[in-house]
């Protein structure tokens, strides 16, 4: 499952140990690296094993996956912001170009240097408690009252499907940044796996913080 010479035999250790005595577990990333994603899913399967729910382990990581991309999409677009490309956050078909542009094969350790420079990191918690699993993306970028009524709206919408093909084709959001698909997705995967979207919430601090949170049941 994961590539053994991308972990360390130390943060391996350091993983087994923290799962095993149910310590919380952070982990930072500043772009989207392979090494950081396959502790997360050394982690992650380390937890759901022992658990006896590995076969949770797909449609988990998927919805994991997805946030942290959302996340790197709103850090990226705050140093577009914070650097003068983007100067009109209402011209969303160029907020998307622009934010495609710098997160690409080519671009990423550029834009991994830059995230570290204005302080910009994706965390990614995990901890467990009452035989449940609590993941929660955080990122350092803000969002305002009306993205959240959409970000609520979509994520209501949505679990009402099954198919995520099918929502997209009915609900069509051409102003969602490349994100408001991946929070779709979330939905539906947790749907397939008889887990509520009620246990998965978008918040924000309205300052320098978006929370995006899942509550997976272990039991």
């Amino acid at each position: 499952m994961q590539k053994k010479n991308l972990i360390s035999e130390q943060h391996q250790n350091e993983i087994i140990t923290a799962v095993k005595n149910e310590n919380d577990m952070v982990f930072i990333t500043y772009s989207v690296l392979e090494r950081t994603e396959e502790n997360i899913k050394f982690a992650l399967a380390k937890i759901l094993e022992k658990h006896n729910r590995f076969d949770l382990f797909t449609p988990v990581y998927s919805c994991i996956k997805e946030l942290i991309s959302n996340a790197t999409k709103a850090n990226a677009k705050r140093i577009l912001v914070i650097e003068g490309d983007i100067q009109d956050l209402n011209n969303s078909a160029d907020i998307v170009k622009k934010v495609r542009s710098i997160l690409n094969e080519k671009s990423l350790l550029e834009y991994g240097l830059k995230t570290k420079k204005y302080g910009l990191s994706t965390r990614i918690y995990f901890k467990v408690y009452k035989k449940h699993l609590s993941i929660e993306v955080i990122n350092n970028m803000p969002l305002t009252k009306k993205e959240m009524d959409k970000i609520n709206d979509r994520i209501k919408k949505s679990s009402k499907y099954d198919n995520i093909a099918a929502f997209f084709m009915e609900n069509p959001d051409p102003e969602a940044e490349g994100m408001g698909l991946g929070l779709s997705m979330v939905v539906v995967l947790l749907k397939n796996i008889n887990i509520t979207h009620k246990n998965f919430a978008v918040t924000t601090n309205g300052i320098d913080k978006t929370y995006a949170k899942l509550l997976i049941p272990l039991s």
